[in-house]
């Protein structure tokens, strides 16, 4: 399965995060015996015909792995075709409708609310965050995966961040949905395409 990763959210112009890894799909690998020929299935095209066949993905933000499921999660929060949720040992999942509509409007619910300093409009925030396209079924950036938070000033970010982070206190857990317009625009970005309703967990470190 193609797996896409965009190691930042370009407008922020930092270098550091502004690299695309990719995978491509695998080739068909056939394994030839005497008599008959034999071809090995698939993987990748069969995992990709079970996604389209699932009613929902689950996206882990740590591997960056797409699993077909029934359901989002149990206790998961929900905005939309959108959950959220993290497991026992703290790894998130974003789980998506495979047949999901595009936001019209920002979502924002809590996870966790937390009790720190609460952030304002202009703040500099850390965070862990893992954000998802609801077009592609793909994890496209997650700083979970990198193993290390990030800092920035909400200034920086697209509208979908500067209108849905203000209000969320330190050691809360917050699930954005953000309609295209809010996010990348008709212009897009790497791995993202125009328009494209982006989802978001994310969980708030700091303030300054």
């Amino acid at each position: 399965m193609t797996s896409r990763r965009v190691l930042a959210l370009p407008v922020l112009a930092l270098s550091a995060v502004l690299a695309l890894a990719a995978c491509g799909p695998q080739t068909d690998d056939r394994v030839t015996v005497e008599e008959p020929p034999v071809a090995v299935e698939d993987d990748a095209a069969g995992e990709a015909m079970a996604t389209a066949d699932a009613p929902y993905v689950d996206l882990n933000c740590t591997t960056l792995d797409v699993t077909p499921a029934e359901a989002p999660p149990a206790g998961a929060t929900t905005i939309g075709d959108v959950s959220a949720s993290f497991d026992a040992s703290g790894v998130p999942t974003l789980s998506i409708a495979t047949e999901n509509l595009a936001a019209e409007e920002l979502g924002i619910a809590d996870l966790v609310e937390g009790d720190g300093a609460e952030v304002q409009p202009g703040d500099t925030v850390t965070v862990n965050y893992c954000g998802a396209g609801l077009d592609g079924l793909a994890v496209f950036d997650s700083s979970w995966s990198r193993g290390e938070p990030i800092s920035f000033p909400l200034d920086g970010l697209i509208p979908g961040w500067q209108e849905g982070i203000p209000g969320m206190k330190v050691g809360g857990e917050r699930l954005l949905v953000i309609p295209g317009p809010l996010g990348y625009g008709e212009s897009g970005a790497p791995g993202i395409a125009p328009n494209e309703t982006l989802a978001f967990v994310i969980q708030l470190l700091d303030v300054a």
